[in-house]
């Protein structure tokens, strides 16, 4: 089984997840699809999206509230096996949970290369 099965199904019966609630995409005038066009191209499922809202480093930039996860936000958490899967996960917000509103997501390459042990 891969990875992202394997996540899902941890997201599943994770007890946080009634924190966040429904995900909503935010649909822009000009480009409708964009969170799910992303999501294809970058292969990042919904559950992976979860678990940056869960348990992702929270920043603000221009207006935004942006989730990363990386090796700290994740060391004491249910998905530490796969933290070479997850890390620089970034997440792209107008309001946070519960139902955030989702404008993108993103792999910050950066954060990605920094591996902490």
């Amino acid at each position: 089984m891969d990875a992202n099965r394997k996540i899902t199904r941890i997201v599943e019966h994770d007890g946080h997840n009634r924190e966040i609630g429904s995900l909503i995409t935010v649909e822009r005038w000009k480009d409708t699809n964009h969170l799910q066009r992303r999501q294809q191209q970058r292969a990042i499922s919904n559950a992976m999206i979860q678990v940056a809202l869960m348990y992702g480093h929270k920043g603000f930039s221009r207006g935004a509230t942006l989730y990363t996860l990386n090796d700290r936000s994740l060391r004491a958490t249910p998905y530490y096996k796969y933290i070479d899967v997850l890390r620089g996960l970034t997440v792209v917000c107008l309001a946070g949970p519960p139902n955030p509103e989702i404008i993108t997501a993103y792999w910050n390459e950066k954060t990605k290369r920094r591996v902490r042990k």
